[in-house]
């Protein structure tokens, strides 16, 4: 059995260790309690406005992929109704042919 790890586990893998790194680094820094306290909270601060910012971007991607998606399926059934009725009055012709083929 194969052991794959998803890109999305290795992403989170990668992020947690860039965030404990992180941490880990302030805290040995040499600074004051007050002053590395305000360093994450800054820190924190960002990765907030970073992760909004991504999720912004995420939903308008979103949206612009749906909405283009719900174009070209309106686009589609429109070709569909088209060919649908197109041979339905095809039907329609060849019956009509038949039946005066039928009686002279």
């Amino acid at each position: 059995m194969e052991n794959r790890s998803s890109g999305w586990e290795v992403l989170g893998g990668l992020a947690l260790g860039a965030a404990g790194g992180f941490l880990v680094g302030l805290l040995v820094a040499p600074r004051t309690g007050s002053e590395t306290r305000e360093v994450l909270g800054g820190s924190m601060q960002d990765v907030r406005e970073r992760t909004q910012d991504m999720l912004e971007n995420v939903r308008g991607n979103t949206e612009s992929m749906l909405d283009t998606t719900r174009q070209a399926i309106e686009e589609k059934m429109a070709l569909l109704n088209e060919a649908i009725e197109a041979g339905r009055r095809a039907a329609e012709y060849k019956r009509a042919e038949l039946i005066e083929n039928d009686n002279p």
